[in-house]
C-alpha cells in the first residue's frame, strides 16, 4: 500500500478542483475560443460554397496593395480561355514599364524595353514574386494601354459583385508610384481598396473558374527569363509555402497572394485544403515592421487552425442527403424523393448536429406545378435548389444569396398520371 504525502494530496485536490471548474464553465468546450486576431480586418470562408466561418470588420474598405493582382490575373486567365491571349504570345515592354520594373522601392523582375517576354513568364512573375512591371505589361497586352486596362478591371469588379472595389492601378502600387502610367488628376497617395469579404469573393471565383492558378501560387521559388538578359531567381512572398520559414506540414498552404504597402500594412489572401476541404482566408493590415515580417502569416495560421479545430465539414451528396415526400400533384405517384445534384459541404460547429440542418425547397419555374413538381420528369433532372438553415438560422455566405443553398435533382423517373386522374384532381382542387 502506498502512503501519499500531504503535499501530493494537496496537488491532486487542486488539480481536481481546476478540472471540475473548467468542465463546468466550458474550458473543455468542443469549440475553441474565437481568436482575437491582431489585424484590422479578416475573414475565413469555404472555398466552394462561400460559407462564412469567421468575420472581423470584413466589410471595411482597406488598402489591398498587391492582392490587387488577383483581379488582374483573373482577367488575364479569362482572356486566355477566350482565345484572345495566348501563353506563348510575346509581349512588348513600354519604356515606362521598363523604368517601373527597375524601381528599387517596388517588387519586380527587371524588364527591358528593347525585347519581349511571353505571357506565361509575366504571369508567373506577377504571382510568384509580385512583379509590378510584369502585371502592368500584361494589362497592356490585354487592353492596349494602362488606363483601358484599369477600366476593364473596374468593369470586371462590378461583374463579380465586388461592390467595395476602388481601383487606380493594375498592380496595387499607389497612383504616384505608377509615374506616367498613373492618373494626373488623381492624388499621388491614392491606392486600391477593397473589403476582406470582397477579396475572399474574388479568390473564390478565381479558384472556381481557374483552379490551375494553384500550380503557380504554390511555387516557393522559380526562375524568370532563365538564360536570358533578365534572368532572375524569384522567391515567393508567401512564407507559408513548403520550404519557406512559416510553412507547417499540418497546414499545406498553396496560395494565393500577399500585399504590402505603407497604408495597407501586411495583407495576405491564403488558401489551404485539409482532409479534402478547402478554405480561403484573408487578413488585412497585420503589422509589417520590416521586410519579411511574418505577422500576417502568424495571424493566418491562428485563423486556419481555429477553423479546422472549431468546425467539422459535412458533405451532402446522393448518399447522405435526400428529401422525401416532395409533392407531385399530377404524378402517377403523388410524392417523390430528390437528392443533392452535386456534393455540397456545410461546416457545423463541433457541438452542432446534422439533425439541425433544415431545408426549404425552391423548385425552378420550368419544373413547378401548383405547389410541387411537374410530371413527367426523367431521373437525374435538376429541378431547383434547397435553402439550408442550421439550428433555425441562415448559414451566412459571401455571395448574393442570404444562405447556403444546395442544387437538387430527381432520383427516379417520375411518371405523369393519366388524363382521367389529372382531370379528377383538378376538379377536387376547386374545392
Amino acid at each position: 500500500m502506498l502512503n501519499k504525502s500531504p503535499k501530493y494530496s494537496l496537488r491532486f485536490g487542486l488539480f481536481l478542483c481546476v478540472f471540475v471548474v473548467t468542465l463546468l464553465f466550458g474550458g473543455f468546450s468542443a469549440r475553441a475560443a474565437t481568436p482575437d486576431l491582431q489585424v484590422k480586418s479578416a475573414i475565413a470562408v469555404d472555398a466552394n460554397t462561400g460559407q462564412i466561418l469567421y468575420q472581423k470588420n470584413d466589410q471595411q474598405k482597406l488598402p489591398i496593395a498587391s492582392m490587387t493582382k488577383l483581379l488582374s490575373v483573373y482577367i488575364v486567365l479569362r482572356e486566355i480561355k477566350a482565345g484572345r491571349l495566348h501563353w506563348n504570345q510575346q509581349v512588348a515592354i513600354s519604356p515606362e514599364i521598363a523604368k517601373m520594373s527597375r524601381n528599387p522601392d517596388l517588387t519586380n523582375v527587371p524588364l527591358s524595353a528593347n525585347r519581349t517576354y511571353t505571357v506565361r513568364e509575366l504571369y508567373q512573375a506577377s504571382l510568384i514574386t509580385s512583379a509590378n512591371g510584369a502585371v502592368s505589361a500584361l494589362g497592356n497586352a490585354v487592353s492596349g494601354s494602362p488606363h483601358r486596362f484599369i477600366d476593364k478591371m473596374r468593369t470586371t469588379a462590378k461583374q463579380l459583385h465586388l461592390t467595395s472595389a476602388h481601383i487606380v492601378t493594375a498592380s496595387g502600387i499607389t497612383n504616384g508610384q505608377a509615374g506616367k502610367l498613373g492618373y494626373p488628376s488623381v492624388a499621388k497617395n491614392d491606392e486600391n481598396t477593397m473589403s476582406a469579404q470582397d477579396v475572399a469573393r474574388l479568390a473564390q471565383v478565381l479558384l472556381k473558374d481557374y483552379p490551375e492558378i494553384l500550380q503557380t501560387t504554390q511555387l516557393s521559388k522559380a526562375w524568370f527569363d532563365k538564360g536570358g538578359s533578365s534572368q532572375t531567381r524569384m522567391q515567393n512572398w508567401d512564407m507559408m509555402l513548403r520550404g519557406l520559414s512559416q510553412y507547417q506540414s499540418n497546414l499545406p498552404v498553396d496560395g494565393l497572394k500577399t500585399g504590402t504597402s505603407k497604408a495597407a500594412g501586411g495583407n495576405f489572401t491564403g488558401t489551404v485544403s485539409k482532409h479534402g476541404h478547402r478554405i480561403i482566408t484573408v487578413v488585412m493590415h497585420a503589422q509589417n515592421k520590416k521586410t519579411g515580417d511574418p505577422a500576417r502569416f502568424v495571424q493566418t495560421r491562428y485563423l486556419m487552425d481555429w477553423v479546422y479545430a472549431s468546425y467539422r465539414p459535412v458533405t451532402l451528396n446522393t448518399q447522405t442527403y435526400q428529401l422525401s415526400n416532395v409533392k407531385v400533384p399530377m404524378g402517377k405517384v403523388k410524392t417523390a424523393e430528390i437528392t443533392a445534384a452535386k456534393p455540397t459541404t456545410v461546416w457545423l460547429g463541433k457541438r452542432q448536429s446534422r439533425t439541425q440542418l433544415k431545408s426549404q425547397l425552391l423548385i425552378d419555374t420550368g419544373h413547378q406545378e401548383k405547389d410541387g413538381l411537374k410530371a413527367p420528369l426523367a431521373a437525374n433532372t435538376t429541378v431547383g435548389k434547397v435553402r439550408l438553415t442550421l439550428a433555425g438560422k441562415t448559414i451566412s455566405q459571401i455571395d448574393d444569396s442570404d444562405t447556403v443553398s444546395l442544387p437538387v435533382k430527381t432520383i427516379y423517373n417520375i411518371k405523369q398520371a393519366n388524363w382521367l386522374v389529372r382531370t379528377w384532381r383538378d376538379f377536387l382542387s376547386l374545392f
